[in-house]
């Protein structure tokens, strides 16, 4: 344990409700089911400056990646304050989002402008994370607040926002038509039951 920080205990639980909610919001949204249980790995978080490092590159073997982050918060006040309990991190190969978001019925994009791929990963975010929010809800925890996405290609210099008290995440791999298309990363600090 790293001094001065601590485990989530229901983190792991809340990995498990944020890989079962992107799963159902694919099967709903897209009748669109995975090849395989998506992968969930524990890592460290890397921080640097107070915020929580996040590089796509690392993902698809330096391919060219669009990446995303909503924060939760507890409530609005530790919002304004940007006092975040935790981070959805959403990334996607930037060959793969058009036909993602194409099979999730969202209307197509012109796949060679930044600024439509950038928007696009965003939206792909805030489904993911208004999903997820909804399971820790159904689960017996409070709402929480979310953030409006901020989107990256490749990663984020600066890093995204986390609750400092954490020092792990969970990563989910996600593969469609047998490859790996999407990763997503919860970071979350305890949250009170509702």
């Amino acid at each position: 344990m790293i001094f001065g920080r601590k485990q989530n205990p229901d983190l792991e639980k809340f990995a498990e409700l944020m890989v079962r909610g992107v799963t159902d919001l694919f099967q709903e949204r897209g009748n669109i089911a995975f090849s395989s249980r998506p992968v969930l790995e524990k890592q460290e978080i890397i921080e640097y400056e107070g915020r929580m490092r996040v590089d796509g590159m690392d993902k698809f073997d330096n391919e060219p990646t669009y990446v995303s982050a909503i924060n939760y918060y507890i409530n609005s006040k530790a919002m304004e304050k940007h006092d975040a309990v935790g981070a959805v991190v959403v990334y996607v190969k930037q060959e793969y989002l058009a036909g993602i978001m194409k099979k999730l019925q969202y209307p197509p994009f012109d796949d060679d402008s930044d600024d439509e791929l950038r928007d696009s990963c965003g939206t792909l975010c805030n489904i993911i994370a208004g999903r997820v929010k909804s399971e820790f809800v159904k689960a017996g925890y409070i709402e929480l607040e979310m953030s409006h996405f901020i989107n990256f290609r490749n990663s984020a210099f600066d890093g995204v926002e986390f609750c400092s008290s954490e020092y792990d995440k969970y990563e989910a791999m996600f593969e469609l038509d047998g490859k790996k298309k999407l990763v997503v990363e919860l970071s979350l600090g305890i949250i009170p039951k509702g």
